[in-house]
């Protein structure tokens, strides 16, 4: 089941209780705020990465101006989820006044369309990766850990990586492929990894 259905689906159940609102979690939880015109999804959302122990969903904001105002007087959580398409906003322009305000907060794009450009824009203007909303929610999750870990490079590493073709021709089916893929994709994590460490702190 996808993201975006998988919060939809969960609308009219009834022990879905208001989302985004701060629960007792451990203080190592990642903090987060999401900005979407869509308050529907925000809650169903929020309740759904509820269920993941490591997050926190703090907040939740219908458009960039409320959310820009709350990072001017409040402490910026770990992660923004942002929503490209809210009405007369368009989340892209509020990505590089939200890390003006907010530089460690790593922004990450969760939208339902990716047109033309919005995906290069994004990282250019500073976003950490680019997600849709059609994304099952633990690879949504999943995108959320590796931002953490990896900052502003994570969305470009994704992003080089599923783009990437396989180092060789296979004619074996899809597994071999899926093989060198992973392989790859372990190798560049590790590298990463490895200068994360040597960075001077």
């Amino acid at each position: 089941m996808n993201g975006y259905n998988e919060v939809l689906e969960r609308a009219g159940n009834p022990l879905v209780t208001p989302a985004c609102l701060s629960s007792d979690r451990e203080a190592k939880s990642t903090r987060i705020w999401m900005v979407d015109d869509n308050a529907t999804f925000r809650s169903l959302l929020g309740n759904l990465l509820k269920d993941e122990a490591d997050f926190a969903c703090e907040r939740q904001f219908s458009s960039p101006p409320a959310v820009l105002e709350a990072l001017s007087r409040e402490t910026a959580p770990d992660i923004i989820l942002l929503d490209i398409e809210m009405g007369e906003h368009n989340g892209l322009d509020a990505i590089r006044p939200i890390k003006a305000l907010a530089p460690e907060t790593h922004v990450l794009m969760l939208t339902t369309f990716s047109g033309p450009g919005s995906r290069e824009r994004a990282f250019r203007e500073g976003a950490s990766d680019f997600m849709l909303k059609t994304w099952p929610i633990p690879k949504i999750a999943g995108h959320m850990r590796q931002a953490m870990e990896f900052g502003s490079v994570a969305g470009l590493m994704t992003a080089f990586l599923s783009g990437s073709k396989p180092v060789e021709k296979t004619v074996a089916p899809k597994t071999a492929e899926i093989t060198v893929r992973t392989s790859r994709a372990e190798g560049w994590l590790a590298h990463l990894r490895g200068l994360l460490k040597l960075s001077p702190s």
